[in-house]
């Protein structure tokens, strides 16, 4: 999802450009530079710069913003997130989630604008929900369409905009007792291999879960039976006692809400190499000969748990068959690929055998779907020349979506961690790893006999990550591991 473009107008985000830039350069920075990176007139720069100035203020009354010059305690991150709060799209969808306007013109009489601008400022949102066939409806004021998507929309937009669970709504006791045992069944680390933003994001999921059950609003039963991880009948029970539920109604809700917290593309990325097997193993039950792509070298690793990202193709795959749209994900990935032949081939062959999976159940048409779709993805596969590559680990889950859209800009090719990564020897320096606690990144740079260092995530929205990649690139180092979830592992001195 675009989220700065459905949220914020182009003033707004010109403003978290031009803070971005003066965090980069230590805040002592040149505003005439900044109007030609962003191809701006210098007049228009000075303006944006006095409205900065103007909401840090309201966030520090000791902020000093002079036109080469920045003294603030506002964070990037608190700017932000202080900037979405105030956006119109950003109030309407935390409204629709409290549901607390029966008509939105109510909502328009207490921000005190009109509905013109409601529907004007509501215009770009609304196109980025069609594309998931979600309606916003005016009355009442509400997010509607397929259950999964609109928690999935909450999840993904709560997460980019860093919304904290206290800023929600409080569930009711009953669902209080329901959360927390959801939490301590997925407090597993033999599932997942667990971060502190990890259990933040189950706790925003499970959260959003619970609110939208307790307004009515329930999951319609999966298309595809699902191998599972975690034994539902203890939750099922709770939630037979707490709601009254049927067996059946406890265990459809709760057989979706276990996919999406562990076999979902949202949440792949961050089990344990035996949890995947694991899963695998149940599915393969169904299809002994089963395979994802044998065709397609770069996954022959499927299944085993090792290599991220065929695992992640596979559940991504999965996806798209049960809800039939590209995902929400989408512009992390995709952002600067266009399919290739390869790439066509390749997502042709996954498409074609996960409908195996399923014999009779996938039609011609979700394999056109899903292969148009994928094709974007698997263009990952497609060998390039790019001297910068990145290697994504087991632990990126914390990732958002402008980060990642941020990393990925200028690179063109990502390259995965894995056997399949081959080195130079003759140019062995010229490659570096930064690695975060992924015992994989760490155990390849000692084999590769490769320079690594432990680099702890401290970086606020947007900053230096540009200026990381363009040091790269200036010293040919090729190859990079990140991990944006070890805030509260030690670090290690020396490797």
């Amino acid at each position: 999802m675009k989220i700065d473009f459905a949220m914020l107008t182009a003033r707004e985000t010109l403003k978290i450009r031009l803070l971005t830039f003066i965090n980069d350069e230590k805040r002592h920075f040149s505003l005439t530079e900044f109007a030609e990176m962003t191809d701006v007139s210098y007049s228009r720069a000075y303006h944006i710069l006095l409205n900065l100035r103007s909401d840090l203020e309201l966030l520090d009354p000791q902020t000093q913003l002079t036109k080469d010059d920045l003294v603030t305690t506002v964070t990037m991150d608190d700017y932000r997130h202080w900037l979405y709060c105030q956006s119109i799209p950003y109030q309407a969808i935390l409204a629709t989630l409290k549901q607390n306007y029966q008509q939105a013109s109510d909502f328009c009489a207490d921000l005190g604008i009109s509905t013109s601008t409601f529907n004007r400022r509501m215009k770009a949102m609304k196109q980025q929900l069609a594309q998931y066939n979600l309606q916003l409806t005016a009355n009442p004021l509400r997010l509607e369409g397929d259950e999964t998507l609109c928690q999935l929309l909450y999840f993904m937009l709560f997460s980019t905009t860093l919304t904290s669970l206290e800023e929600l709504p409080r569930l009711s006791a009953k669902m209080t007792i329901l959360h927390d045992e959801i939490m301590q069944t997925y407090a597993n680390t033999g599932i997942f291999q667990e971060s502190a933003s990890l259990t933040q994001r189950k706790d925003l999921l499970v959260t959003l879960a619970l609110l939208r059950l307790e307004r009515g609003y329930r999951y319609a039963p999966l298309r595809f039976p699902l191998g599972h991880l975690t034994d539902l009948r203890n939750l099922a029970r709770a939630f037979q006692q707490q709601l009254g539920d049927t067996p059946q109604q406890a265990l459809t809700e709760l057989a979706t809400l276990d996919y999406l917290l562990t076999s979902s593309p949202y949440f792949v990325r961050a089990l344990q190499p035996q949890a995947m097997q694991r899963l695998y193993s149940g599915l393969k039950q169904q299809a002994s000969g089963y395979e994802l792509a044998p065709d397609v070298r770069e996954l022959r690793d499927y299944a085993t748990g090792r290599d991220w990202f065929a695992n992640w193709l596979f559940s991504l795959c999965q996806f798209m068959l049960l809800f039939r749209v590209d995902p929400l994900l989408r512009p992390e990935i995709t952002a600067l690929y266009q399919p290739t032949e390869s790439s066509m081939a390749a997502a042709a062959s996954l498409a074609k055998n996960m409908g195996k999976l399923y014999p009779g159940q996938v039609a011609a048409t979700d394999v056109r779907l899903v292969q148009k779709h994928l094709s974007k993805y698997t263009n990952g596969l497609t060998l390039t020349e790019a001297r910068v590559e990145i290697l994504v680990t087991y632990d990126m889950i914390g990732v958002t979506t402008d980060i990642f859209n941020r990393l990925l800009s200028g690179v063109v090719h990502l390259r995965l961690l894995t056997d399949q990564t081959v080195i130079n020897p003759q140019n062995r320096d010229n490659y570096l790893i930064i690695y975060g606690v992924d015992p994989l990144a760490v155990g390849f740079a000692n084999r590769h006999r490769i320079e690594a260092f432990h680099w702890v995530k401290e970086l606020a929205y947007g900053e230096n990550l540009d200026r990381l990649i363009r040091v790269l690139r200036h010293h040919e180092l090729s190859l990079f591991a990140l991990d944006f979830n070890n805030r509260t592992h030690p670090l290690e001195e020396d490797l």
